[in-house]
């Protein structure tokens, strides 16, 4: 995600009946429960409820109540470019069921791409009509034509497509990286030293049937309706000092506004990140809260209070280890409590609990440890299998 261009680098059943573990059954955002659990305090307890995973990024409450995430895997084979250009593509990207706090791979094959050292590929996720949705990020007009016929001709049904999963298969019902890409060539002058391009990432069920979602590299807010058509309905702006947005979230309130957050392009200051809100009936957008540092992920939990994920507290990108935290907006008074403070790394995601708690990835992203002052930026060492959900409460 920080790929996207923040850095220019920047089932109908589960397979396996596991049991579910630690883990505080959906439904997700939002889901009515029983005494209104009562707002989180800064000391709230932070748990693994699942590790062992590769590079975990969304997570949604699946088929049964099971906890599935997207992962978008290990760096892909096929590789071309040379040093800082190279550019690699594959099939890496899972989505895992982490009931159990082990990972059991329900569906493979997802596409994937290196880009600049950071792997993306399958990202959001939504849960609708007893099927499991996910969203590809790129767009099949970003495939480089030095790629082999029959990669690219695989890759071109997953790149930037929004996928619904049947059992351990998958289809393409609407491809939103090829509408955000062909707006992006029709509206340079919004980003010309950017456009074109597309990386659709975050997803959210939308009343009534369909889906919205945020693109990265377009900065737009899209909707999907029920057949596959796709709608660009807003631009999120530059921020006040010039770094695109990069809409990193999104998230539907009770009143069927859309919140949309974003992670900021480089460089960003701890307090540049804001949170928008769409009204569908009047397509107006406005900033609803600000000061936050590089979110990535956001939404309601079963209380009716807003969460914020940092990736990082610093700002964007991080010049250190990213050690980000979870933000929490009471939504009769506006007050934000920190949760889970220097206890996450490179944290991303939201998914609330019906109990009141609320669950994020952690260790999202490979991040090498160095030892060499005064150049070293990083004390902890991240692999590819060290991903993991955070329960917080």
């Amino acid at each position: 995600m920080w790929r996207l261009k923040t850095s220019r680098l920047l089932f109908a059943g589960v397979a396996a009946a596991t049991a579910l573990v630690g883990v505080g059954t959906g439904p997700s955002a939002q889901a009515e429960s029983a005494g209104h659990p009562a707002h989180l305090t800064s000391d709230a307890p932070v748990k693994v409820v699942a590790s062992g995973l590769n590079s975990p990024r969304s997570l949604v409450w699946g088929p049964r109540g099971h906890l599935i995430v997207s992962e978008v895997g290990e760096a892909p084979p096929y590789c071309i470019g040379e040093s800082f250009l190279t550019r690699c593509y594959g099939f890496t990207s899972s989505l895992a069921d982490v009931s159990s706090g082990k990972p059991v791979r329900i569906v493979e094959g997802l596409a994937s791409n290196l880009n600049q050292e950071e792997v993306v590929g399958a990202n959001g996720l939504a849960y609708s009509d007893g099927h499991l949705y996910v969203l590809e990020t790129g767009s099949a007009q970003q495939i480089p034509a030095e790629i082999p016929a029959d990669l690219t001709a695989q890759f071109t049904k997953q790149a930037g497509a929004l996928l619904k999963v049947t059992g351990r298969s998958f289809k393409q019902i609407a491809n939103p990286g090829y509408v955000d890409y062909e707006w992006t060539k029709a509206n340079e002058d919004l980003n010309p030293e950017d456009f074109p391009e597309a990386n659709p990432y975050a997803l959210a069920n939308k009343p009534g049937g369909g889906f919205y979602l945020v693109d990265a590299a377009s900065n737009t807010l899209d909707s999907v309706d029920k057949h596959g058509n796709v709608d660009v309905l807003k631009y999120i702006p530059n921020t006040s000092t010039g770094p695109d947005a990069v809409p990193s979230c999104v998230a539907v309130g009770k009143d069927g506004s859309v919140y949309v957050g974003e992670i900021t392009g480089k460089p960003s200051s701890a307090t540049e990140a804001k949170v928008y809100k769409y009204a569908p009936r009047t397509g107006k957008l406005t900033v609803w809260q600000s000061g936050f540092s590089a979110i990535s992920g956001c939404g309601f939990g079963a209380n009716g209070d807003f969460y914020v994920t940092e990736f990082d507290t610093t700002g964007f990108l991080p010049t250190a280890d990213p050690i980000g935290d979870v933000i929490q907006i009471n939504h009769k008074t506006n007050a934000r409590t920190v949760l889970a403070s220097g206890k996450l790394f490179a944290p991303t995601g939201f998914l609330a609990g019906r109990d009141g708690s609320i669950y994020v990835a952690n260790n999202t992203m490979m991040w090498p440890a160095c030892t060499d002052a005064p150049a070293c930026t990083s004390s902890s060492d991240i692999g590819a299998h060290d991903g993991e959900i955070v329960k917080i409460g």
